[in-house]
């Protein structure tokens, strides 16, 4: 059976394309995604499908980037089908997210996918992984420490919007496909480089282990099919599970420890991992969050785990540790809390111009704020509404800022007695560290006129006899 027969057949029976569906394969121009656009272009017809080609140049390697976007384009132009190609830095990306290269490049690049796929250029995203990069990514996960799911490998369908036909198939053969047809490709020099761990699994460890097991790349994509049906399975128990034990909050995932340990060890590291994930989706910053249908890179290892486990069952309440996404976990007393780390909190402070009437919305911390300008009566019919303010009117014609709260910050608020720092009124109230940092405040001429929980200042509230008054109402978003 030839590999054109082949590929037909793998995509009828696993039903990875319908026909009338846009196809857009991201092609690198190396020899995996180029076999991958020849093949669809050769089956299009029986497939039913309408191609196209995605390529992003990453400008991580000069001429030679831009050598590899010349030679898709080229190629898509002599296939005569329309090549969508995008530029992205992806060394600056790094630098402002502080992550890796590898990181940045494939954050750059299913940010890329998903704009081709909202704008309906793309049903689908084919990509060029093959049985040789399952293998290596299999190996790569074992020996990070990453468990069951990480010994899953690369999914074969992702959000039923990432697809990948080349898993069943060998790196060589596709070679050997290629050059017995009279087609090149490029090689990216960058994956001679052994600094970097997939490398040397690529060049050193998979060829060395081959020598003991000649098939061993088909075993390892044999174990990652058996360790993703375990997954599914898992997915759907720990799905219906979780939210028993499970609270949110705008900034935070509480857990009760109490049920956490009735449960089996093994389910409870399950659900622990459910939820990190769920807080890695929620509380990821604008610039690093991976947008629908993509799933995070699943970066929480078997260590991880462990020691939140301890912290959970034997550290003491104040207790955190540090966990990749920005993310930490912190033990207060009967719950574990998975909430954005201080630091990233921190870092993530807000500060908005304010027009009235207007609206902001405050992304970092879930919330928007309409103000808008209201008469007497409609003021006295929402006075007791849930989350609303009222201001004096007079604040609309200063230069008002929406922002975080920040060190040092005071104010009198209507009713008190006295001026008083925010962070006297935190500990009154009891206001729990993981919700000071995007606590908001509105500020007029450097003052604080209104901050959360304890309203309007005291020299800003409407007076009797005011014809209008401003309503600042905080609401989810």
């Amino acid at each position: 059976m030839t590999i054109q027969e082949q590929f037909l057949h793998h995509l009828q029976d696993s039903s990875l394309v319908r026909p009338g569906q846009r196809i857009a394969v991201a092609c690198s121009g190396g020899s995996d995604s180029t076999a991958l656009l020849l093949l669809f272009h050769q089956l299009a017809d029986q497939i039913g499908c309408v191609l196209s080609v995605a390529h992003l140049n990453h400008l991580l390697r000069g001429d030679e980037s831009a050598e590899d976007e010349t030679f898709v384009q080229a190629l898509a132009a002599k296939l005569g089908i329309p090549a969508f190609c995008e530029q992205s830095d992806v060394r600056k990306l790094a630098e402002e997210s502080d992550s890796n290269l590898e990181e940045a490049a494939r954050t750059a690049r299913l940010h890329f996918f998903s704009r081709l796929l909202q704008s309906g250029y793309a049903d689908r995203i084919a990509l060029g992984h093959t049985a040789d990069d399952q293998a290596e990514t299999v190996l790569f996960r074992f020996l990070r420490g990453s468990g069951l799911r990480g010994l899953a490998g690369i999914y074969p369908v992702v959000g039923e919007k990432i697809i990948r036909p080349l898993l069943p198939f060998r790196r060589q053969e596709l070679q050997l496909w290629l050059r017995e047809n009279g087609h090149s490709w490029r090689e990216d020099s960058s994956n001679l480089d052994l600094r970097f761990t997939r490398n040397r699994i690529r060049h050193m460890v998979l060829p060395a282990l081959l020598q003991l097991n000649p098939r061993l790349v088909e075993t390892l994509s044999d174990t990652a099919e058996l360790a993703r049906d375990e997954e599914d399975f898992w997915r759907g128990y720990i799905d219906s599970l979780a939210p028993g034990v499970m609270r949110t909050e705008s900034n935070a995932l509480l857990i009760d420890i109490k049920q956490l340990r009735s449960m089996p060890l093994a389910v409870a590291r399950r659900v622990l991992r459910h939820i990190i994930s769920l807080a890695q989706q929620r509380f990821a910053s604008a610039a690093s969050a991976l947008p629908e249908p993509f799933d995070p890179h699943p970066g929480t290892e078997f260590r991880h785990i462990q020691q939140i486990l301890r912290l959970t069952f034997r550290g003491q309440s104040g207790s955190s540790l540090p966990l990749p996404g920005q993310l930490e976990a912190h033990r207060e007393f009967q719950h574990l809390i998975i909430r954005k780390s201080m630091q990233a909190a921190t870092n993530e402070r807000f500060n908005f111009a304010i027009r009235i009437p207007g609206t902001v919305e405050v992304p970092s911390i879930s919330r928007a704020y309409d103000f808008q300008f209201v008469t007497p009566g409609e003021a006295e019919a929402r006075y007791n509404q849930n989350g609303c303010h009222f201001l004096d009117a007079g604040l609309a014609h200063l230069p008002l800022t929406l922002r975080s709260w920040e060190p040092g910050d005071a104010y009198q608020p209507n009713g008190h007695h006295k001026r008083h720092k925010l962070k006297e009124l935190f500990q009154k109230d009891r206001i729990p560290l993981r919700e000071r940092a995007g606590w908001p405040v509105l500020v007029a001429d450097e003052k604080i006129v209104w901050a959360r929980r304890w309203g309007v200042a005291v020299d800003h509230a409407p007076r009797s006899g005011d014809q209008q008054a401003v309503l600042l109402c905080e609401r989810s978003s």
